[in-house]
């Protein structure tokens, strides 16, 4: 009898359907967010750009190497034109040799600019950091100056007030004259 009921438990009709995924997700994501994004969601260009907000365009010009990068960008545009004129290129390939050369020499002196940058700013962490042990160590220095000046003046005070007993009448009586 105990044989009739297992197999009849692990019978196809009596079994129960087996989950497709985890019972724990959540509509429209996956089982591995928290959030209900799908795991095959990736950000394009566009949501990227969207994300910056209007204040990051508006105020491109502000931010430092642009105003540098720029300036040597147009005068790259202006001479890579120039050259594509005088070797006699059509007039659209010579605006094609103007925006390249402008757009790659931008980029390439703005890269370099935040490179001087980042070079510059660990060298000013270097030197703070070193004035800030130097003076640590002046510091120190002048603490133990000031102990040792305290301790020198506390030994001269204890020398004078020793000084001072022994001239007094009470250290001679004391040391000269016994009665037992």
């Amino acid at each position: 009898m105990a044989d009739d009921t297992r197999q009849s438990s692990s019978s196809p009709q009596n079994a129960r359907p087996v989950p497709k995924g985890p019972a724990n997700i959540m509509p429209g994501g996956t089982a591995h967010t928290a959030g209900g994004i799908p795991a095959d969601y990736e950000p394009s260009y566009v949501d990227a750009v969207k994300s910056l907000g209007p204040e990051y365009y508006l105020n491109f010009h502000k931010r430092p190497c642009v105003r540098d990068s720029q300036l040597m960008g147009i005068g790259a545009g202006f001479v890579g034109m120039g050259l594509a004129a005088i070797l006699r290129r059509p007039v659209m390939m010579c605006c094609h040799y103007a925006v390249f050369s402008w757009v790659g020499v931008s980029c390439v002196s703005y890269q370099y600019c935040q490179y001087q940058r980042s070079r510059e700013k660990k060298g000013m962490q270097m030197a703070r950091d070193l004035m800030e042990q130097k003076r640590a160590n002046f510091e120190a220095k002048r603490e133990a100056r000031r102990k040792a000046r305290e301790d020198q003046e506390r030994l001269e005070e204890e020398r004078r007030k020793e000084e001072e007993r022994r001239t007094s009448w009470s250290y001679w009586f004391k040391t000269n004259t016994r009665f037992w």
